[in-house]
């Protein structure tokens, strides 16, 4: 996105947070206080995943065009419906913001066949396709160490709950709403869950969005963005498989207005919209041009 769009975006949603901390200070003055565990009741029911200083995909992105290795798949005989509802547990305890009326989907990984198929929906050469995959993706939309079904790769972005939610966490929970990007709060892998999970005690739906999630990093608020309806089919379909996370990826940049750019081969200006001016500094175009050469 061009920078001068995320600072309107920024300056809106600050306005918006201090006009509501305003009249919870109100309510709070003229109300007895609450009880200290008050605060973490649970309310009802990009992309950026560095933000400011980062670039997405610097650290992570593979140097060849190969598909990356994956989780194993869980096989399911059908795609179960689902009932959107948080929070749950997979099998062995671990912590998802969704549940199945049936078995947890199985994570397929991204193949030849869907890549192909993600070709022709978007009409982009294939070579385009493994390209961004190679330099821009995560390497792989799901936690490997994980055992199946493996939860997606997310990292939460303690400076977007800031924005997002009226509620003042950071009084107590600095390491979830931080008013500023500080890359010492990320744990990193699996943990990076259990953050998520604290942020949602306090707003579920906006600790959600405060994640960026699956191949491309895709921050949760861009759901819309990504071609979603609701925040729920985001998630669960990030769960569902790697052709559905790099689906939202590429729904992200043709609403960046980036898509023309990536059929085109324009490396430069694909690069410079999806990774921010400092695309030159870590070679993004270079990279993506070397990659699609390497596929043909």
């Amino acid at each position: 996105m061009a920078i001068d769009i995320e600072a309107q975006v920024d300056r809106i949603l600050e306005d918006a947070r201090e006009e509501l901390l305003a009249v919870v200070r109100a309510e709070m003055e003229t109300t007895p206080p609450e009880p200290e565990d008050a605060l973490a009741a649970p309310t009802p029911a990009t992309r950026d995943a560095a933000a400011e200083p980062e670039e997405p995909g610097a650290d992570s992105a593979p140097a060849a065009a190969e598909v990356p290795d994956h989780p194993p798949r869980v096989e399911t005989e059908h795609e179960p419906p689902f009932v959107y509802d948080y929070p749950s547990k997979t099998p062995d305890g671990r912590f998802v913001p969704v549940s199945w009326t049936g078995p947890i989907p199985g994570q397929a990984a991204i193949s030849n066949d869907d890549i192909a198929e993600l070709a022709d929906t978007w009409s982009v050469n294939p070579c385009h396709l493994r390209a961004v995959l190679a330099v821009e993706s995560a390497g792989s939309g799901f936690l490997l160490r994980e055992p199946p079904p493996a939860r997606p790769k997310i990292l939460f972005e303690a400076h977007w709950f800031y924005k997002l939610t009226p509620l003042p966490v950071s009084k107590t929970r600095p390491d979830l709403s931080s008013r500023r990007w500080n890359r010492n709060l990320y744990k990193g892998g699996s943990a990076e869950w259990g953050r998520l999970q604290d942020a949602m005690e306090f707003d579920p739906l906006q600790a959600l969005k405060s994640a960026s999630w699956g191949l491309g990093q895709v921050m949760g608020f861009n759901y819309t963005v990504a071609g979603c309806e609701s925040m729920e089919q985001f998630v669960v379909e990030n769960f569902t498989g790697e052709k559905a996370q790099f689906n939202h990826m590429l729904a992200f940049i043709d609403n960046n207005d980036l898509m023309g750019h990536l059929r085109a081969g324009r490396w430069a200006s694909f690069a410079k919209g999806y990774n921010g001016a400092g695309y030159r500094a870590n070679r993004y175009d270079e990279k993506l041009a070397a990659a699609a050469r390497r596929c043909r």
